[in-house]
């Protein structure tokens, strides 16, 4: 059930949270990957997207953005990376309207440089084919305001959308914690501009995305079928570009 509170515009509308314009392909079909601006930092935001709203902007900060942990009968493997690019588009009553989120795959650093390698092989990810993740936001659903103060506001959501490994692509329903934040003293502190946080934990099966299909003895030995993602990312109405002009000049 939508709970009614001073947020409740925010509540009632992103129930329709869509990707209005984004690029989606029948399930099993990978689709184009979204194109990254010319500096590198975010990614191009398509017009139709720009139109419906605010543009949320994925900020880099010391912290890893995506973590992901395989527990394999022969090795155990945590990832992480720190090189998400994307954008979440919100509107006027706050509500999410659009968003795409792109993680290169050779940003994954798993501790081990060999290792780092073979996971870019062939025989794992195919990098050099397929160079990214791409998660294409559809809606969401599920959604209850669990705390919220005159510095933020928190919400539970499931955020149901299209995720492209190896080019692959499937529907997922991801719990999520999503939390508004208006800039404040405190809140640039860490980065400048109206600060959207996006928090969860799920489970992907390798399988079906092509990993391992062509090689079993990936998935049977070194590389668990079943890995565990870990995605916390900030994202601000501040671009990445204004943002490390600003810590330059400070």
């Amino acid at each position: 059930m939508i709970q009614t509170t001073s947020n409740g515009r925010f509540i009632r509308a992103i129930r329709v949270l869509t990707a209005l314009g984004a690029v989606v392909g029948a399930a099993g079909v990978a689709t184009a990957d979204p194109t990254p601006s010319e500096n590198g930092f975010e990614l191009v935001v398509p017009e139709a997207h720009a139109k419906l709203g605010t543009v949320y902007h994925a900020l880099k900060g010391q912290d890893a953005q995506v973590t992901f942990t395989s527990d394999a009968p022969l090795e155990y493997i945590r990832g992480t990376s720190n090189a998400v690019i994307g954008y979440a588009v919100v509107g006027e009553g706050g509500e999410l309207l659009a968003g795409e989120f792109m993680l290169p795959i050779e940003s994954l650093d798993t501790g081990i440089p060999m290792r780092n390698k073979h996971l870019q092989s062939k025989r794992w990810m195919e990098a050099e084919t397929y160079p990214n993740v791409v998660f294409r936001i559809a809606e969401t659903t599920d959604i209850s305001e669990s705390r919220s103060t005159d510095a933020f506001t928190t919400y539970s959501v499931t955020l149901v959308g299209d995720m492209t490994i190896k080019g692959k692509t499937r529907e997922i329903s991801i719990p999520a914690t999503i939390t508004r934040m208006p800039e404040s003293e405190q809140t640039k502190v860490r980065f400048p501009g109206d600060l959207l946080a996006i928090r969860c934990s799920y489970p992907i099966v390798l399988s079906e995305f092509g990993v391992g299909v062509d090689d079993p003895g990936i998935i049977a030995g070194k590389l668990s079928d079943d890995l565990t993602l870990e995605t916390r990312l900030f994202l601000s109405t501040t671009s990445p570009e204004e943002v490390i002009a600003k810590r330059r000049r400070r």
